[in-house]
Formats: structure tokens, C-alpha cells, sequence
């Protein structure tokens, strides 16, 4: 499937949500630097493909190659702490990375195929969750929330996820997309 091209419109706001990174970047005493700007102009031309720090890593040596993997790590860290980056967790053994732009997401990914869905109606999802936190005394911060399940499409295949144990998670052998495998029904 071929990449739209992005319009005159969508770079201007690309490039005005660089520009407030920067600003916040700099007002919490960070220094600005190229690497820094690339990174940053990357993921947020990268929005909803959630990558891990080796596909940014990719993603960003394409304009630049002297740009290493620790700089891309400690700008993700920076990012993170500052809550203008939300880690996420898949299961897979590394942290995938997503451009907040609510003060929650929540994502639903099959723990067979590791296929990621966005849930629509955000808001009332947050409200939910904001009126639980608020019953126990708490205020939630921004961040993303990553909802564990068996795609349809890995149930009409007959693979089932077996229960959690401390051994970890029982594996059919066969490959599957980003390496997770599950359990067929007839075993």
C-alpha cells in the first residue's frame, strides 16, 4: 500500500508540534540539539505506527546514519519522563513507543499475532477510569493503556492463549507475526 503524500497543512502542524517539543525540551534544561530535532520529527511523522527503538532507529538513519542507538534511547527516555512519549508494553520483550495526543489511549493487541487496535470513544473510556482514581483518592496522569486479548481472526484459527505461568507462556512452535506464537484448540 502506497504512502499518501502529507499536504502542506499536515507538515505545518508536524512541524508547529516539533517546535512545542523543543520549547519544553529546552525549558527543562535540555539541550537542543540536531539528533534530538531529527528524533523527534521522526516520530511525530510516525504517528500510530508505534515503533520500537531499533525501527526509529531505522527510521531516523535514513536522514541522518551518524545518529546512534543510545542517543535515540536517552532522547525516548527524555521524552517519556516529561510524558510527551508513552511507552507501551506488547509482549514482546521491548517497549514500542507512541506520540501522546490524549491524556489517555488505550490500545487493544492480540498476545497471538500482535496485532494493535486503537478503541474508539476514548473520552468516555477516560472518564471511566478518571471517576475509579478519583473513588480511590487519586489524580491519573497522561499515559497509554495496553489491553491484552486473541484477535478474531486467531480464533476462527483455533489459537488459544494459555493462562499466565511463572515458567512463562506455553508456545506452539509455529511462527507468527512479530515471533508470538499461541496454542491451537486441538492440543
Amino acid at each position: 500500500m502506497a504512502k499518501r503524500e502529507r499536504t502542506s497543512i499536515e507538515e505545518e502542524r508536524i512541524s508547529a508540534h516539533v517546535e512545542d517539543y523543543l520549547e519544553r525540551l529546552r525549558k527543562s534544561g535540555f539541550r537542543m540539539t540536531h539528533q534530538r530535532r531529527l528524533i523527534i520529527e521522526t516520530l511525530l511523522r510516525n504517528i500510530g505506527s508505534h515503533p520500537n527503538a531499533r525501527e526509529l532507529l531505522d527510521l531516523v538513519q535514513r536522514e541522518d546514519d551518524t545518529i546512534g542507538i543510545a542517543t535515540v534511547y536517552r532522547t525516548i527516555e527524555i521524552l517519556s519522563r516529561m510524558g510527551l512519549l508513552n511507552l507501551i508494553n506488547l509482549d514482546e520483550g521491548f517497549s514500542r513507543f507512541e506520540v501522546p495526543d490524549e491524556q489517555m489511549h488505550f490500545h487493544l493487541y492480540c498476545r497471538s499475532c500482535g496485532k494493535v487496535i486503537h478503541l474508539s470513544k476514548e473520552s468516555s473510556k477516560t472518564e471511566t477510569v478518571r471517576k475509579w482514581a478519583k473513588e480511590a483518592g487519586y489524580e491519573i496522569l497522561p499515559q497509554t493503556f495496553e489491553i491484552a486479548g486473541i484477535c478474531q481472526d486467531c480464533l476462527e484459527r483455533g489459537i488459544l492463549e494459555e493462562p499466565f505461568s511463572l515458567s512463562g507462556r506455553p508456545r506452539c512452535g509455529r511462527p507468527c507475526w512479530r515471533g508470538k506464537s499461541g496454542m491451537r484448540k486441538d492440543r
